[in-house]
Parts: structure tokens; C-alpha cells; sequence
């Protein structure tokens, strides 16, 4: 009568083993990075620094740019970020501006046009296109607003991202000296990172996430994806890509696949930033990670099989790493936490290595990816005070909090059809 029962516990033992064995191969990919850190990020951030000074001053071999900067009920930030945009030191006559309106229902169209107006009488080549309907979203709202221009350089900003006016000239440098280079991205920052605990977490967080993974992956030549904003795109890149799609909620991660699937490359630059704004509140951050995590997983369906014909063996499996750590790594922490509450509860032999399993991958993940919140803070240009410190806990709490988020962002990903674009709300 127990013989049943017996054996189903120690195939949930074998479970929890072999979850605490994969988690801990996927957090390879972490230790990597850590490495390349070490060895190369002095070298590269200088040669970065002298790369940045390859465009030309002279007005007569700079490009026509169009910025796009995608809107959706976005009345308290839209007149900063059209004067954001209009500020960029690029000539006015090779500088192009959409405002592209998705279906707003507030006073957004009338605070933009106003703006709009304002810039327009001096000179500025700026104009506002507006949809009724919101089909694909931000993707279909890009992909409308390529079609209006000839420019074959295109830069997305988000509107709550205001960047100073040398970053248009630092980007295109980075851009123009490569042919094959699709997209070159500025580095995130945030400010309001000093608002409250909250800020202050996912300032570690996505730092970590950015100035320390996505450099290092720049570095080693692993694919780096765009992060959504604050990049310049070569037109010919999306247009061969097969432009932008509404199929998953993260249409940066997808159509920055597809491009380096076709054999584009990618650049990112740690030492120009551009500073936008941090949700203040658990039910928004909730609601921007719930989109995030969807759309990550989603991606995953359509995952591009030529991808790994452009890069090194290494690469190609330091990339899947990655990738799978990001977009499964806490619903495993989380079936394993069950394999080991079910083995102490039923008593099942075997217990004690699947625990001590359980808390060695939790201290490989904590462990390396604090150390990447710490080379992150290099980066960024801060210094390891009592308060990063306590900043770098705080980061692990979000994380605690986020996992029914991420349990739910990856039930949402299984099912048929389009999930919702939700839009974060800003403050400004």
C-alpha cells in the first residue's frame, strides 16, 4: 500500500536534484560575464571613450535622423520629452521628429501639438501622427512611423527618457563606423533612483542587468538586445529583419533577434547614459514586470534558428544560458523549493543532499549576481558605500517579491493569442 507513495517521493527528490543541477549550469553564464569583467572592462571603457570620438563635426557628412518618441497617455511627460528631442545637437535640417500617438485618450495630443507648434516655428522639422486603434501596439506604432520617413537612421526614446543633446552624436558615431552594426544603445539610468526603497532596488537591479551583463556580453561578442529605448537603429537592419512585430509583448527583444539572426551586429556604449524614470509603486512595477516576463517567455516561440550560425561555439551557448536564467530561473527556484518542502514533509530518504542542493544554488545565484551588481556600480560611476550595500539587500528583497509576478508572467506566456500591452504609467 506505501510502495506507491514511496516511489513518487523519490522521483520528486530526483526532480529537485536534477533542477538544482541545470539552475546551477545556467548560472555559468553569470560566472562568465564576472570574468570577462575582470579581465576586460578597464581596456574596453577606455577604448570606448576613443571610439566615441570618430564622427565628424562637420555638419555637411551628418545623415538624416528621425527620433520616434512612442506616446500613450502621456500628458505629464510628453512637452519634456518633445523639448528633450528638439534639443539634440544634430543639424535641424537632417533631424526629423515623430511624435507617434497611440489612441491617446487624455490630453496628450493637445499638450504635444501645442509643443510641437511651439518648436516648429523654429525651425524644427517635427510633427505629430496619431491611430485611433492600438494594433501591435508599440511595434505597430514603430513600424508606422518608419513608413512616414526616408531617414535610414532611426532612434527610439521612450517619453520618460530625456536625453542630453551629445547623445545623438555619441550614438551615430559608434553607428556610422560600422556597416554591419544594427543598432548601437546608450546605457539606462534613472532619476528618480534616490526616491524611496523601491527605486532604489531596481536601480541595483537593472544596473546589474545592464551596466554589468549587457557590457560584458557587448565585450565578449555575445548578443546584446536592444533594451527598448535610448538606441539608434540602421533602417536597412530592421527593413531586413522583416521590420517590427506585434507577435510577443517585448517587440525589442524580438525584432533585435531576427536582426542578429541575419547576421547584424550590436553595440553598447557604458559611458553614455540616458536617464529615465523608475516605477514608485509595487502595482505598477508589477504590471511593467508582468509585461516583461511575458514577453520574454513568449519570445521563445519564435526563437530564430540561424542565430547561432554568426557567432563562436562559446558564445552561442553563453547566450542560452543567459536567456534561460532570465526568462525560467524563478519558476525553477520555485518547483524546486516545493521538491524540497515535499521531501521534508513525507520524510523521504535523501532529504539532505536536495536541501543542501537547494541552498547551494541560491548561494551560487546571490553570490554572482551580487558581484555583478558590484562591477555594475564601477560602471556606472558609484562607489560601495554602507548604503549600496543595504541597496544590494534591497535588490534581493524585490526579487523575493517579484516571483509570483514571474510565476504568472509564465502561465500568461503559454496561452494562444495576443496578451495586452500595458503601459506603465508615468509621473514625470
Amino acid at each position: 500500500m506505501h510502495e506507491t507513495p514511496s516511489k513518487s517521493n523519490h522521483v520528486i527528490t530526483a526532480l529537485g536534484l536534477g533542477l538544482a543541477a541545470y539552475i546551477a549550469v545556467l548560472a555559468a553564464g553569470d560566472i562568465y560575464l564576472i570574468l570577462v569583467h575582470v579581465f576586460e572592462a578597464r581596456r574596453r571603457v577606455a577604448r570606448e571613450r576613443l571610439d566615441l570620438d570618430q564622427l565628424s563635426r562637420e555638419s555637411d557628412q551628418l545623415p538624416l535622423i528621425c527620433i520616434q518618441l512612442p506616446i500613450h497617455n502621456e500628458a505629464s511627460m510628453v512637452a519634456r520629452a518633445i523639448d528633450a528631442a528638439c534639443g539634440l545637437d544634430w543639424p535641424k535640417d537632417r533631424l526629423e521628429i515623430q511624435v507617434l500617438d497611440d489612441a491617446s485618450t487624455d490630453e496628450t495630443p493637445r499638450l504635444a501639438a501645442e509643443r510641437i507648434a511651439a518648436w516648429s516655428a523654429q525651425g524644427s522639422r517635427i510633427f505629430l501622427h496619431r491611430r485611433d486603434d492600438r494594433s501591435d501596439y508599440k511595434a505597430g506604432l514603430l513600424r508606422e512611423g518608419l513608413q512616414l520617413t526616408a531617414a535610414n537612421y532611426v532612434a527610439v526614446f521612450d517619453v520618460d527618457y530625456w536625453p542630453e543633446p551629445g547623445v545623438i552624436r555619441d550614438l551615430m558615431g559608434i553607428l556610422l563606423a560600422d556597416s554591419r552594426t544594427a543598432f548601437v544603445q546608450a546605457r539606462l539610468d534613472y532619476r528618480n533612483r534616490q526616491h524611496n526603497w523601491l527605486t532604489r532596488a531596481q536601480a541595483v537591479e537593472l544596473d546589474t542587468l545592464i551596466a554589468y551583463e549587457h557590457a560584458a556580453r557587448n565585450w565578449a561578442g555575445i548578443p546584446m538586445t536592444f533594451s527598448g529605448t535610448c538606441a539608434v537603429w540602421r533602417r536597412a537592419a530592421i527593413e531586413d529583419a522583416g521590420g517590427w512585430s506585434g507577435r510577443s509583448l517585448t517587440e525589442d527583444l524580438d525584432l533585435s533577434l531576427r536582426a542578429l539572426a541575419r547576421g547584424w551586429r550590436s553595440r553598447f556604449l557604458a559611458t553614455v547614459a540616458v536617464g529615465g524614470e523608475l516605477p514608485e509603486s509595487f502595482a505598477v512595477l508589477s504590471a511593467q514586470r508582468l509585461r516583461w516576463g511575458t514577453g520574454t517567455a513568449q519570445q521563445f516561440r519564435h526563437w530564430p534558428r540561424t542565430l547561432h550560425h554568426h557567432i563562436a561555439w562559446h558564445q552561442s551557448l553563453i547566450f542560452f544560458l543567459l536567456s534561460q536564467f532570465h526568462a525560467t530561473v524563478r519558476v525553477l527556484l520555485v518547483v524546486l523549493a516545493g521538491c524540497v518542502a515535499w521531501s521534508e514533509v513525507s520524510h523521504t530518504p535523501g532529504t539532505g543532499p536536495l536541501l543542501a542542493a537547494f541552498c547551494g544554488v541560491l548561494v551560487l545565484i546571490v553570490g554572482a549576481k551580487s558581484i555583478g551588481a558590484l562591477l555594475a556600480l564601477k560602471i556606472v560611476g558609484g562607489k560601495l558605500t554602507k548604503r549600496s550595500a543595504v541597496d544590494i539587500g534591497l535588490m534581493w528583497c524585490l526579487q523575493l517579491s517579484l516571483i509570483p509576478v514571474a510565476c504568472k508572467s509564465a502561465w500568461l506566456s503559454l496561452l494562444p493569442g495576443q496578451q495586452e500591452f500595458r503601459r506603465t504609467p508615468k509621473k514625470g
